[in-house]
């Protein structure tokens, strides 16, 4: 297996732009409508928030416009060097209870133990500080060869309670079996570098297709979906307690 180059630069996304044409336009959708509808009620003017695993940092303009000051970690240096601290998940070199909220938006898949990573942002975290997370469930590899698993909600309600967090005040799963088909089908009729002009439009043109089905369907039968398939959860929790680095149950 290839051995991680820290060095090496992960392209991430900088903005949640949702064109009706990209196959991951469910994923995306899901995304923003979840930050932007808890971000805004939780962050308040002079709050300190960390973005953990920022990436591109899609959601800095959201954050300080709520008048949050904003702190971006990252195990890597994004493309703008706009990476406040370059950190492993799991050791982030900070003092413990710095922050009021604390953002890991579709990262927690990219560790080989999120157990120790939730711990660590336990730490950092203020007493009664909140956590937001999002994390993919029925949703192809990406960043290959860093995606090593997926939660699902039971994981999350178990787990939390553990490392000194609240049962979760909110837990939503976003998307549906329809949506999820449509991801896959999107992926499906991605293009490729070889791929010419032509057939980009064409597959432009199944994706939009696709896509606006889909979002009618949903409309009218999201209701009556089990939502077994899902595409990610979204989480907000609040600090409990102090735990003990050494406490991690196996």
């Amino acid at each position: 297996m290839q051995k991680f180059d820290s060095r090496e630069l992960i392209q991430r996304r900088d903005a949640f732009k949702i064109p009706l044409h990209h196959g991951h336009f469910f994923v995306l959708r899901h995304l923003k409508m979840f930050t932007y509808t808890h971000l805004p009620s939780i962050i308040k003017p002079g709050m300190e928030v960390a973005d953990v695993g920022c990436g591109g940092q899609p959601l800095r303009s959201l954050i300080e416009t709520c008048g949050g000051n904003y702190t971006s970690i990252d195990v890597v240096q994004n493309g703008k060097n706009s990476v406040d601290i370059i950190a492993d998940i799991t050791a982030i070199p900070l003092p413990s209870k710095i922050f009021d909220v604390i953002i890991c938006t579709e990262v927690l898949e990219h560790c080989c133990d999120p157990k120790t990573a939730l711990l660590e942002i336990s730490r950092l975290l203020k007493p009664s500080g909140a956590i937001i997370i999002t994390t993919p469930f029925n949703f192809g590899l990406h960043e290959v060869p860093y995606d090593f698993i997926r939660l699902t909600p039971f994981y999350i309600e178990y787990w939390l309670p553990k490392l000194g967090f609240q049962a979760p005040k909110v837990l939503q799963l976003n998307g549906n079996e329809l949506e999820v088909i449509a991801t896959v089908w999107g992926q499906m009729f991605a293009p490729t570098e070889k791929t010419n002009f032509l057939i980009r439009g064409i597959f432009v043109i199944l994706r939009v297709l696709m896509n606006l089905i889909v979002l009618a369907a949903s409309s009218l039968f999201q209701f009556f979906l089990p939502r077994h398939f899902f595409l990610n959860l979204g989480c907000v929790a609040y600090k409990d307690s102090d735990i003990s680095n050494n406490f991690v149950e196996t």
